[in-house]
This record gives C-alpha cells, structure tokens and sequence, in this order.
C-alpha cells in the first residue's frame, strides 16, 4: 500500500507570480537577498500558493529548486536571530524563529507534494524520485535542526514526518541512490539514506552542549560523513560500534537498545556508525600528527585543540555510544531556590553584601544611634541590597537529579533570568541548607511553554570570598567577588575557585581574603563557562 502525505486540495484560486521554472529564476534574480527579512516574507507569500496551484509535478520541481537556493540563504541568515540565545526567547527572537519555521513547513510541503506525485506514478515512471525525497528529507532536517538551535522541543510530528519522509524513498527503492545537490559544495552529491541520517545523529551529540560555531563544525562534518551510514532494517552482522537505533513508527529519534538484543520490529532501522566512528578516530590521529583542521574537512575556521576535543566528543556519543549518563538520575518532586549571575551567587552565598574587605567604615549617625539604642545596626540595608541590586532567587521545581546534577523546570509564564548554556547558578533545593554550585549543560523550552534545563553539579559547598590581583601596578585594584570549592576526597575533586570570566592567565598570583587573607597562584583552567573560570590553584 502506497503512503499517503497530507497534502491541501487544489483550490483552484492559487496564483503564485510564476507559471513555470525560468519565470521563476526571474522573480528569484529580484529579491532584496540584501534584506533577509524582506526576501524571506515574499518567499513565504509565493511558496504558500505553491502546494495548492496544481502544477504538474515536472513543473512545481523545477520552481522548488530555483527557491532552493535563496530560500537556505535567508533562513540561514534568520537562524542568527534565535539560535542559541538564552532562552526563553525574546518577543522578537521568537518572532523571527515562527517566521522560520513557518517557511520550513509550508517549503517542506511542497516537496511533499512532489514525493506523493512520484510514490503514486506506475514503475518506472517515477522520475526525479530519489532527488525529491531527498530535498523533503533536507528541509526536514534543517527544521529539526533549526528548532534544536531555537532551544525548542522537537515536536513528535515533526519527527514523524521525517520517518515517512525516509520510508517512502525506501518503498520506492531509491533510499541510497546518488543525488546531486549544489549546496554542498566540498562533496557535490548525497542520497536520502545519508540526510535522514544527519538529524538523528546530530541530535543524539547533545548538541545543547555546542555552541553555535561547534555546530557549524559538526554539521559540516556530518554533510560528508553521513554517506558512510548504513541503515537496514536487520541488525549489522560485525559491526565495530554499537549501531544507533530508530523506529519509523516512532515520535522521537535515534537510540542505543538497552540490551544487545537490539529493537525488533519491522519499523526498526539500524545505523551501522561504523565507518563514520572510524573516519572520526582517523582525523584525531591526523590532527595530532600536525594535519591542519581546514585540509580534514572541518572548515578553515576550525582550530586546535578546540577542535580535537569536539571530535573527541563526537566519537564518544556516536562510535562509543556513550552518550548515556554514568550516574541515573532519581525522579524528585522537591523545589528549589536558584540565583544566576555572578554578583548575585556571592550576595546569596554569603548571605551579606559584598563589601570591600579590611577597610574600616565609619558609621553614619543613624547607625550609631541604633547601636546606642538596641546594641546593634539595623540589618535592613542588607536586606534591600538584594531588591536595589535587581537580585532574585528563584523558585523552580526539581524533575530529577542524580550525583552528577539535576533537571529543574521553571513553569511557563513565571518571570525570571534568561538561561543558556555555560552559566553558573548557586541551588539550594528545599531541603538542603547550603547551596550547590551548578553549571547549565542545556536548556530548552517544552511544547507547554515551561523552561527545562540540565545542570552539572560542581563538587563542594562553596565558600564566598574576595580575591584582587597582585603586582607592581595592582596597588589601587579592588577585591572582587569569587567563590571557593573545597577538595572533596569522596569525589576525587581538588580545591577550585570561581572567577568571573576573563580571570584566568596561568601562574597569576592573586591576593584571597576569607577568613584570613592568604596567596594564591592559578595553576589550570579546569573549566570556562559563559560567565565564569573554575581554576585549580596552589598557595603561595
């Protein structure tokens, strides 16, 4: 039994501005490409009309693929206005990522309409069947792509279509047949098999963990990899990794079985990774006898060792398939207080304003007369500093947590701090009395609205304290806020302190005052986020 796609009647009333592909290449010369924005909303306007217009097959592909090219051009050039922001997005990042991805969906639909015309033609009549499932299978792909980088929940039915999308060049054979496609230019030709696979394994590498131009990187990497894929239906009989798992009938991507004995079922499909895992482990070992990154394959933008260590990552989720968690998380109902921003962690940490340490401050004659009268100062400038400061604790709900971290939720429509990848975050869940230093891994909003974010527990309760820099001309520097990890023998973790971003120069000798002031030299970065520098150190 053939597929079927849901595809708009023929309304009769469609009338785009061009009847045919060479009218098309006209319009398509006239586009303000100068201003995306203006180009994307006239594609929009045109390729809405295209699903319903009632051009013959022939016709409506030569058209989709004079759009081909403008259209990647402005979504691409779109995709900088929400791509990996904090999130929740701003009115008009969110703005800007409808506007895109409604472009997806409508473009996507008409090469749905393409790939129906050649699944109901008689055999051997089917024309450019391989070329149109595999620019369908594209467009999906960069959706789901796009919306990862949106920081947004992938939707089931978008991974479902996707599925189809595959299973229909499967029905009609043409799933691994070569295809031409001009966009990418270092290779010049794919098939379908390959493009499906680029989303399934691109979202299986956590890429909430990549930044913008990590992802660059990968996506290059994969649009010459993914043709090593192979995908059957059948278990690999040798292969040299675990081979990742997807089910057709499923509303979600790739997986690793729980057991050797695999997934069966006649929608399972297998992809045997390991050439590609392979080919990764030979560009390590190139990289490291000196290979430059650009003569690889992984772009002239690519440096060392940032590169090596994304590779190297890569290979553990995809050839390893180590892309589960050492430590299971535990399901948790629990609350929990949160703070973000550097200032605002030291100020909820200590539990006082910070304060420049070892100068004396006179008294104003409002203290004094509190002291005369109740033996004390008043604590209520304290307690406003966190009100005039604009410093909050936040309150979120505990999904799960495991030694390694925890998932927090914050509920849709609540006000709080935009979040991101790479910030660091003081926690203290209700039934703790300290906080815990975090960092967010990932962050992503849910179909529901609410906010979801993955965080890595840094070992240690910390301690607030204030460091300044040393040297001939560091006389007049001030003490900053930092935060001190104790060594932790259970966790095999040393002595850290967190410094606010750009801190960090090896065997920097810094002046620390806690309790008592004391001498440090940084040793190693151990870890940078967005917004700090965990450092090792030693005392002098």
């Amino acid at each position: 039994m053939s597929l079927q796609f849901q595809l708009p009647a023929l309304s009769g009333d469609a009338h785009p501005v061009f009847a045919n592909g060479k009218a098309c290449a006209e319009w398509v010369e006239a586009l303000p490409l100068t201003n995306p924005a203006t180009a994307q909303a006239q594609l929009r306007a045109q390729i809405n009309l295209l699903p319903s217009a009632g051009f013959k097959p022939a016709v409506l592909f030569e058209i989709l693929e004079q759009l081909r090219t403008p259209l990647l051009f402005v979504q691409t050039e779109a995709a900088r206005k929400f791509a990996f922001r904090p999130l929740p997005l701003a009115d008009f990042e969110a703005g800007a990522w409808a506007a895109s991805l409604d472009l997806w969906r409508v473009f996507g639909l008409c090469w749905q309409v393409c790939v129906q015309s050649a699944l109901d033609a008689p055999d051997g009549q089917k024309g450019y069947a391989a070329t149109v499932c595999q620019r369908a299978l594209d467009v999906q792909a960069r959706l789901l792509l796009d919306a990862s980088h949106a920081g947004t929940e992938l939707a089931g039915a978008d991974w479902l279509l996707l599925h189809k999308l595959y299973r229909a060049a499967e029905q009609m054979g043409v799933a691994t047949e070569k295809v031409k496609d001009a966009q990418l230019r270092e290779i010049g030709a794919t098939n379908c098999s390959a493009t499906y696979a680029r989303p399934v394994l691109l979202v299986l590498g956590a890429p909430g963990d990549w930044g913008a131009r990590q992802s660059q990187q990968v996506a290059r990497l994969m649009e010459r990899l993914a043709i090593k894929i192979v995908i059957s239906s059948d278990p690999p009989a040798n292969p040299t990794k675990p081979p990742v798992v997807v089910d057709l009938a499923a509303a979600h991507g790739g997986f690793r079985p729980q057991t050797s004995a695999g997934a069966p079922g006649a929608d399972v499909r297998y992809l045997d990774i390991s050439e590609l895992s392979l080919s990764i482990k030979n560009r390590i070992n190139l990289l490291r006898k000196g290979k430059s990154p650009a003569s690889l394959g992984l772009g002239e933008d690519s440096t060392m060792p940032a590169v090596e260590q994304l590779l190297i990552a890569l290979y553990k989720h995809w050839g390893d398939g180590r892309a589960g968690r050492e430590q299971a998380r535990r399901p948790s109902s629990g609350r929990a207080l949160m703070a973000c921003g550097f200032d605002a962690i030291h100020y909820y940490v200590s539990g006082k304003p910070f304060k420049q340490p070892g100068q004396p401050t006179e008294l104003s004659s409002r203290q004094r007369q509190e002291i005369a009268t109740f033996g004390r100062v008043s604590t209520r400038d304290d307690d406003q500093h966190s009100l005039i400061q604009g410093f909050t604790l936040e309150d979120w709900t505990m999904h799960d947590e495991s030694v390694a971290g925890l998932r927090l939720v914050r509920a849709a429509g609540v006000h709080g701090a935009r979040l991101s990848a790479g910030q660091l975050l003081a926690i203290r869940p209700s039934n703790a009395r300290t906080f815990i230093m975090g960092v967010v891994r990932w962050a992503q909003v849910q179909g529901n609205g609410d906010l979801m974010i993955g965080v890595k527990s840094l070992p240690g309760a910390p301690t607030a304290v204030a460091v300044r820099a040393t040297g001939l001309n560091a006389g007049a520097e001030k003490y900053q806020p930092a935060l001190l990890l104790p060594v932790l023998q259970a966790l095999q973790s040393t002595s850290s302190v967190l410094l606010p971003a750009g801190w960090f120069k090896p065997d920097r000798v810094l002046d620390m005052h806690a309790e008592q002031r004391a001498t440090i030299k940084l040793q190693g970065l151990e870890e940078r986020g967005a917004d700090f520098e965990r450092c090792s150190f030693s005392g002098t």
